[in-house]
């Protein structure tokens, strides 16, 4: 995997643009459901591979070129099998409406929960051009990088213009935010969602568990402990459905503390037994 982070900020129309980062990576099999702070969006692209990504309950096949955008809300989660795995690249960005300016042509773009379609070479050449300038960095490098960002979300918005998506953005209540912090927070719950505590993202974004606790909740609209048992039932559900582990295996995978803890906990969501679920969602 190949990740470049972003610094500098940027506006453009009614909007204030904080990128996070850029990568690269060939997918791992599971990638568990997950969604995103109110303010964060994530640009998609298969450059080869085929897989599957999941929205908000509906399935849809990815194969190179498919191009999807999952912002504020959005459930989504990728099975990119070991035969087959995704390359992706993806942009993660921070933007949020700093005026109510009338006639914005950029509103269409902040609106936009989810998008998904063939890319057609519109966005692929720009995101491969931002990784290529920040894989060798020059002096002029943030410039360069402020303007393909600037192009992408130009190219997105008129995609969109042409083919309205069906998804819009519910205005969320405003959030507590604190700049850089919603990707760290997200990818905790995405990737240490088996040992993941309280205190270690607290420590992991220098906050007290107390402010730490107190930003999940205006972000995300859970407690610590809801987001956590909700990353860990989505990558315990991802197992079942696209790997032949045995539920004693997923229960360990996903971090419960016991096969009859999991599947306790399981049935209470799902209203089915992790061993029922796989035969009927499969």
């Amino acid at each position: 995997m190949e990740t470049y982070e972003f610094s500098r900020s940027f506006s453009l129309g009614a909007m204030l643009v904080s990128p996070v980062h850029v990568r690269i990576e060939e997918l791992r099999p599971v990638i568990a459901a997950h969604t995103h702070s109110n303010t964060s969006y994530e640009i998609h692209y298969a450059e080869r591979g085929a897989g599957t990504v999941t929205i908000d309950g509906e399935t849809h096949p990815v194969t190179a070129d498919t191009l999807y955008i999952t912002g504020p809300r959005v459930v989504h989660a990728q099975a990119s099998p070991p035969e087959t795995p995704v390359t992706e690249y993806c942009l993660y960005l921070d933007c949020r409406r700093v005026s109510a300016a009338s006639g914005d042509p950029f509103a269409l773009f902040i609106d936009t929960a989810f998008w998904m379609g063939r890319d057609e070479g519109r966005v692929y050449p720009l995101l491969k051009r931002l990784i290529e300038e920040n894989r060798r960095p020059q002096p002029d490098t943030p410039e360069m990088s402020e303007t393909l960002l600037k192009q992408l979300i130009i190219t997105l918005t008129r995609i969109y213009r042409s083919q309205r998506p069906s998804k819009p953005v519910h205005s969320p209540a405003p959030a507590l935010t604190r700049a850089g912090l919603m990707p760290i927070i997200e990818d905790a719950f995405f990737y240490r969602y088996r040992t993941l505590t309280l205190d270690d993202l607290a420590r992991l974004i220098n906050l007290s568990a107390r402010q730490t606790q107190r930003l999940i909740k205006q972000n995300f609209g859970k407690t610590f402990s809801q987001k956590l048992a909700e990353a860990r039932m989505a990558a315990a559900s991802q197992y079942l459905l696209n790997t032949d582990l045995s539920v004693t295996e997923i229960s360990d995978r996903a971090g419960f503390s016991s096969i009859e803890h999991f599947s306790a906990a399981f049935r209470r969501v799902t209203g089915m037994s992790p061993r029922q679920y796989r035969a009927v969602k499969r």
